[in-house]
């Protein structure tokens, strides 16, 4: 017999954070009447507001190539613009866009859990990008140098270039240490390492939400093993002092990826970091390659 009363106890608890969304539309092409949703903004009636992007950097990579560096700008000074302006007025009216081709849509009042729940509300009912899975997963035979160093218009990971360009744009002369092979022995396939200088063995990866989830965390694992592999053969009396894999994540809070595809992303980041943990071998995580930078920089003055 069902119980009714246990299925209602199952039942999510009944939302109780009341605000407002809208959606940021901007026109590329002036007077062509297209008109792509950039970013989501939203207001609770505590006066709590945030604005963020709806589309996700790699897409905008995908679908812009050179020009997604521009069009990010773009979306990042709509956000605090309106960030702004909610904060000092309290309402999505009279704000001025900072750029021709760009308008609020219509303003909707619901509730949620809180305010990411508001935008994610958002993301779902207005952006359509924001559900695009166009990351590209490096195959396992592929190498880091192949990563990094193909054409301008290869569709390989971005992310290795643009971890070096931000360590390159502070020390140049760092240059001649990344993409370095190791080698074992003549028969076995050299390690691949991404940073290896005389103090430090640093490799990189990502971790995105989405279908290549999985793929990208036995690459992590993999990239660990290369390290450990290092690590295990040094010079016994000149070891480096420092081994970590540097990984890519999208903030936990990115409202264009939903509640079930952060807790993936989180288990994943503990699944790596315990096989790191078994040998030793250090794990972190960052959002920008900036933070990845800093990282380096860290290790090597360490």
């Amino acid at each position: 017999m069902i119980s009714f009363d246990s299925l209602l106890s199952s039942l999510p608890p009944t939302p109780t954070y009341p605000g407002q969304w809208a959606p940021i539309y901007l026109e590329p092409m002036m007077a062509s009447g297209e008109s792509l949703t950039i970013a989501v903004a939203a207001r609770g009636q505590n006066s709590e507001c945030r604005v963020c992007p709806a589309i996700r950097p790699h897409v905008l990579d995908a679908m812009f190539g050179q020009k997604s560096a521009g069009v990010g700008k773009i979306i990042a000074l709509a956000c605090s613009s309106l960030q702004r302006h909610l904060q000092v007025n309290g309402s999505f009216e009279g704000w001025a866009p900072p750029v021709s081709g760009m308008r609020v849509g219509r303003v909707r009042e619901t509730v949620s859990s809180d305010i990411l729940g508001l935008l994610r509300q958002a993301v779902a009912l207005t952006a359509s990008l924001a559900a695009m899975d166009l990351d590209i997963d490096d195959e396992e035979s592929d190498e880091i140098s192949e990563v990094v160093m193909g054409d301008a218009g290869s569709k390989r990971d971005p992310w290795p270039k643009q971890f070096e360009s931000a360590v390159l744009g502070k020390n140049p002369r760092l240059s001649g240490y990344f993409n370095a092979t190791f080698h074992v022995s003549e028969r076995a396939r050299p390690s691949k390492i991404f940073y290896l200088s005389e103090r430090v063995a640093l490799n990189t990866g990502k971790l995105i939400p989405g279908s290549n989830l999985s793929s990208m965390l036995e690459r992590n694992k993999a990239r660990l093993l290369d390290l450990l592999t290092v690590r295990d053969r040094d010079d016994r009396m000149l070891p480096r002092a420092h081994y970590e894999l540097v990984v890519f994540r999208p903030g936990f809070e990115d409202p264009t990826y939903s509640e079930r595809q952060v807790d993936s992303l989180k288990r994943s980041i503990e699944a790596l970091e315990e096989a790191g943990d078994k040998h030793s071998l250090r794990v972190q995580t960052v959002e920008s390659a900036e933070q990845a930078a800093e990282r380096l920089f860290a290790a090597e003055a360490a």
